[in-house]
């Protein structure tokens, strides 16, 4: 190997390790940033608007909803008529209530959550971090799991100084959904029996744990 050989395959080597140093530390800033955005979030009330795609941009889903939060790993969401449904995260389990067919669906939280996006929105702090990549453009911050399972493949969380105005998730199928909030009330006191699950009369109950 003569010297002209060597000496290229030296400047590809370091302009590889400097490409990847640039890329890990980038990494790092968004995260640091967005770590400390997510931890103003003790808790997070907001109706929404929700818009589902498809991959060819066709128009799926459109409703609205309410969400409610608090940190760490609590999590209401209900969608109003016609897509009623509830999902109610009480920091150790996982309720979906159907009242289509009055049926309450339960799972570990743990389980549900594995390598999903979301447990960092509850849980800045989560032991979860590493196994997520975060980029940054602007008021803008795109997490991705670094093993794609087939779920939640990607989150973009859009803030507006340091309020959360707009989430979108894509998942393995490539639809996406774009939830709009509006009515924001970050950091206010909520009610004690928030995340308190109650099964409805009358409902039937799916046990996954």
């Amino acid at each position: 190997m003569n010297k002209l050989t060597q000496l290229k395959q030296l400047w590809l080597l370091t302009a590889v390790l400097i490409t990847s140093t640039y890329t890990f530390a980038a990494d790092m800033d968004a995260k640091q940033q967005l770590k400390v955005k997510l931890s103003l979030l003790a808790t997070y009330q907001a109706n929404f608007t929700q818009t589902v795609v498809d991959i060819e941009n066709t128009l799926l889903q459109q409703a609205s909803g309410r969400i409610v939060l608090q940190q760490p790993n609590k999590l209401y969401w209900e969608l109003f008529e016609p897509n009623e449904s509830v999902l109610l995260a009480d920091g150790d389990n996982i309720w979906n209530v159907d009242p289509f067919l009055e049926q309450v669906v339960v799972n570990s939280a743990d389980v549900a959550l594995d390598n999903n996006p979301l447990i960092l929105l509850t849980n800045p702090d989560s032991s979860k971090w590493q196994e997520f990549t975060v980029s940054q453009s602007d008021n803008q911050f795109i997490i991705t799991p670094l093993e794609l399972n087939g779920g939640i493949e990607s989150l973009r969380l859009v803030f507006n100084g340091d309020l959360l105005v707009e989430l979108e998730s894509q998942d393995g199928q490539q639809q996406k959904s774009v939830l709009s909030f509006s009515d924001i009330k970050q950091n206010k006191p909520l009610p004690a029996n928030t995340f308190i699950f109650v099964i409805p009369e009358g409902y039937e109950l799916d046990d996954q744990r």
